[in-house]
């Protein structure tokens, strides 16, 4: 993931008074319709854009809210201490979450996938390597990956263990897409929407191609804290979501960022 920075992110819907008053309380829940949450900054699914939060995972929380009457202010901060506050209560969910057993103790996590975080492996338009779901016969090609970032337990183990020896490192994404663009390096594994935003910014979609199968998918979710009870929270989460899904809204955000 990228490196996390810490900035009050709050939704321009939110009238002046009430961000003044969050500032003040910063460590205090939301009200009932207004919610506090709290993410790690991880383009294109949440990031500040010039002051303001914007992303797919962004849109879609304070949309599906909107629906049940409730406004969002997000925080961006580090993960370990955005799971902390969650856990402690000074915030009513975090996203995106994956879920694990440990993390399912202290938070209620919704049921509607939030973002499916598909990790596939992106090539030069016109390269002639192809993937049939085995790393290991891509032995022999380089790969490169962002420094720090995971992709997944299966890339990950296949470069810790040695199943994919030539490995080059970049500090971003976006340098890493530039080098792959470069032909620097041949392979270049990656969450799918991460891919496809930065060959955006970088004006090259059309020079590379996503090979198939992926090579996991790691669906992501929004989670309620369990300080208190946030059962009603989620299922209007929940029903946001789908409703969005149904109407075509869900894939319109989507397509926003990542075409």
């Amino acid at each position: 993931m990228p490196s996390p920075f810490s900035v009050r992110l709050l939704s321009t819907a939110a009238p002046a008074a009430a961000l003044a008053a969050g500032l003040l309380t910063a460590a205090a829940p939301a009200s009932a319709d207004q919610l506090r949450m709290v993410a790690l900054s991880f383009p294109p699914l949440i990031y500040d854009d010039g002051g303001k939060p914007a992303g797919i995972a962004y849109d879609i929380v304070t949309e599906a809210m909107k629906a049940a009457g409730h406004s969002v202010t997000v925080e961006i901060m580090p993960w370990a201490r955005a799971l902390d506050t969650v856990r402690e209560g000074g915030a009513d969910a975090v996203f995106t979450a994956y879920k694990t057993p440990e993390r399912e103790q202290f938070l209620n996590y919704s049921t509607q996938v939030l973002v499916p975080q598909v990790v596939s492996l992106f090539v030069a338009k016109d390269s002639p390597v192809s993937f049939d779901g085995d790393l290991s016969k891509l032995a022999d090609r380089k790969f490169g990956v962002v420094n720090q970032i995971s992709y997944g337990s299966i890339v990950d183990d296949a470069i810790k263990t040695g199943v994919l020896p030539a490995v080059e490192k970049s500090n971003d994404s976006d340098s890493n897409v530039k080098k792959l663009v470069s032909g620097r390096f041949e392979v270049m594994p990656s969450n799918r929407y991460v891919a496809q935003y930065f060959l955006k910014q970088a004006g090259a979609l059309d020079k590379v191609k996503e090979l198939n199968p992926p090579v996991q998918d790691i669906p992501s979710y929004i989670a309620f804290t369990k300080a208190r009870d946030t059962t009603k929270l989620r299922d209007e989460f929940d029903a946001g979501v789908a409703a969005m899904k149904a109407s075509g809204a869900y894939q319109q955000i989507l397509d926003k960022y990542a075409r």
